[in-house]
């Protein structure tokens, strides 16, 4: 059994995945599993390519038997022990035989085991059960050949299904959120994940979570709870939700689907009771989404650029008498940065002008009802009156064509015809963009 690489000496994803490859490669060699990697530079051998349909860079594929038709698609992870789990399963029985005497201790061995139970080993039924368990490799499966009757099923056994009904069943009441817990996480159908933020060198702490889990049993298949230890690398995920490690304890509630967040106040107490009304209140829509805030700066409104947090949003942006040009940064965006001493000279120009205010927020650190920001820098300008509709901002990022906008009531000036020169130059700038829209639309999921 081999699996062979089909990389490019350029390809960054490839650069990664070597050292990774390498050592599972290495572990391989010194076991005794009759597997072997290997790698072909697609760029040099390209009738193999070609043959084996490498299309992108790096691709894996699984050969057994040294028959060439009877290549694979890699389709585990990417990391050590997904390669080795990955070969395990298909060097043996993907699924344990539960008839030995072994059958307890391999049970008690896995946090969790899928049996199957079968009339007769040779049923179409056991060979999709064998085909799953050679996929889900992060959980342990045995199978059982009893003839029980009580367990007849007359429903076909659909791989997708079983897959499904795994992936939903198999995560345990309160899991906790690190590397090797974020796919099953990820995975899940259930869009509602609660996490309660514990220092868990803490007995106080500690005791919480016996009550957490006691609620967990209640939502199962609902919503999915999810521990967060603030001693673990995890500050990204605290400083998402707007908390730090003094917060702790502290309760969260994401919707992964639609992106809203709640949250139980912190330093509330939290009680099994709480916890129920928490997420009952949550699947009901009781509970209004919960915004994050900066606290309002002293000096927001004495410099020509007005500082926005999510407290004083709704007071300036929308009164009535003002036209406010708000930016939505993010302190880490590159195109943000570049636009900064433009966005000083836009406010500096207007900051006599009673009827305009130019302003930014950081959208890292707050949020606001009604508003979306799915990339860095946003432009959104709120036109005086009692409607204030948002208008998105696309056009250049200079001063002049910013001054135009403003001067023009919100409405962007017509341009001439731009040549071919300048229209490559345009979709240049355009993938830049896009390049920071998907770095922030990645954020929840990263950041979690």
């Amino acid at each position: 059994m081999h699996i062979v690489t089909g990389n490019a000496p350029w390809c960054g994803h490839c650069k990664q995945l070597e050292p990774v490859y390498a050592q599972a490669a290495a572990e391989l060699k010194n076991s005794s599993a009759e597997a072997r990697l290997a790698k072909v530079d697609a760029t040099q051998e390209k009738e193999l390519a070609e043959e084996f349909e490498v299309l992108s860079f790096p691709t894996l594929k699984f050969f057994t038997d040294g028959r060439r038709a009877n290549a694979t698609d890699f389709s585990g992870k990417r990391t050590v022990q997904g390669i080795l789990q990955w070969l395990n399963r298909r060097m043996g029985p993907s699924a344990t035989s539960l008839t030995t005497t072994r059958a307890p201790e391999s049970i008690d061995a896995n946090n969790v085991t899928i049996v199957g139970f079968f009339k007769s080993l040779d049923a179409e039924a056991v060979k999709v059960f064998y085909d799953v368990a050679m996929d889900v490799v992060d959980v342990n499966f045995g199978i059982f050949d009893d003839k029980r009757a009580d367990l007849l099923v007359t429903e076909k056994l659909e791989k997708d299904e079983v897959v499904t009904f795994i992936r939903d069943n198999a995560l345990e009441l309160v899991i906790e959120f690190n590397e090797q817990n974020a796919e099953k996480i990820f995975g899940s159908k259930v869009h509602n994940h609660i996490l309660i933020f514990l220092n868990t060198t803490l007995e106080t702490h500690n005791a919480l979570l016996s009550e957490y889990r006691d609620v967990a049993s209640m939502f199962k298949g609902k919503v999915l709870f999810i521990l967060i230890d603030v001693n673990g690398a995890v500050s990204h995920v605290m400083k998402y939700f707007g908390l730090s490690e003094s917060d702790a304890p502290a309760v969260r509630l994401i919707n992964t689907d639609t992106v809203k967040k709640y949250a139980i106040p912190t330093g509330g107490d939290i009680t099994m009771e709480t916890l129920k009304s928490f997420c009952q209140g949550v699947l009901d829509g009781d509970i209004k989404p919960h915004m994050m805030s900066q606290e309002v700066p002293e000096d927001w409104d004495q410099k020509p650029v007005k500082v926005l947090v999510g407290k004083n949003f709704q007071s300036v942006v929308f009164d009535e008498t003002k036209n406010v040009f708000v930016e939505f940064y993010a302190p880490w965006c590159g195109h943000c940065k570049e636009l900064a001493p433009i966005w000083d000279q836009l406010a500096e120009k207007y900051k006599d002008r009673d009827d305009i205010i130019i302003a930014n927020m950081d959208a890292t650190a707050n949020e606001v009802e009604g508003v979306s920001v799915s990339g860095f820098p946003t432009l959104k300008y709120f036109p005086a009156g009692a409607e204030k509709k948002a208008v998105d901002y696309t056009g250049k990022r200079d001063l002049e064509t910013f001054s135009k906008f403003l001067d023009n009531g919100g409405v962007l000036p017509e341009e001439p015809e731009e040549d071919e020169n300048e229209d490559e130059e345009d979709e240049d700038k355009d993938e830049d963009e896009d390049e920071d829209t998907e770095e922030a639309n990645d954020t929840t999921k990263d950041e979690l």
